[in-house]
C-alpha cells in the first residue's frame, strides 16, 4: 500500500486516495477524524447504506500531510498551479487544515456523495467522531455539521 493510508498505529490499512495529486473529488464529503477507531466502523455503515466502500479513500497521519502535498510540489508544474488556485480561493484554509490535522496524527476521510447524499454521509461520519467536514460539489464546497 502507498504511505499515507495505513493507521499509523500499523495495525490496520485503509482505501488510497487516487495516484497523483489529492484533491476532493467532485461530489464528496471530506472529514477530519482524530483517531482510527472509528474508521472501520464508519466505512461499515456507510457501505451498508448505499455508499460505495471501493471509493472511499483516507489520509492517514504524518505521512498522509506529505501525500497531501499542499504546496503541489512532488506532483510538477501541473501540481502547483492546482495548488496556487486552491490558496487562491477560500479552499486554502481547509487544505491548511488537513495538513495540520495529519500532521498532529489525525485522518482525513473522502466519501462519494451527491448533493442528495451528503447529509447522510455527514451523519454517519459525525456518529463515528468525524468533524470539519465538507461537501465539495460541481464548482463549490461547503461546511457540513461540527
Amino acid at each position: 500500500k502507498e504511505t499515507g493510508v495505513a493507521d499509523p498505529s500499523g495495525e490496520e490499512s485503509f482505501p488510497e486516495p487516487p495516484e497523483g495529486l489529492v484533491t476532493p473529488d467532485q461530489d464528496s464529503v471530506v472529514a477530519f477524524l482524530d483517531s482510527a477507531d472509528e474508521l472501520g466502523a464508519a466505512i461499515d455503515e456507510l457501505a451498508e447504506q448505499g455508499f460505495d466502500r471501493d471509493s472511499v479513500w483516507v489520509l492517514c497521519g504524518p505521512e498522509g500531510a506529505k501525500r497531501l502535498d499542499v504546496g503541489g510540489k512532488h506532483h510538477g508544474l501541473a501540481g502547483k498551479v492546482y495548488r496556487l488556485i486552491e490558496w487562491m480561493s477560500d479552499e486554502k484554509g481547509l487544505l491548511l487544515e488537513a495538513r495540520t490535522h495529519l500532521q498532529a496524527g489525525g485522518l482525513v476521510v473522502s466519501v462519494p456523495a451527491d448533493e442528495e447524499n451528503k447529509a447522510a454521509a455527514a451523519r454517519v461520519l459525525g456518529a463515528h467522531g468525524a468533524h470539519q467536514m465538507a461537501h465539495f460539489g460541481p464548482n463549490h464546497w461547503e461546511p457540513l455539521g461540527s
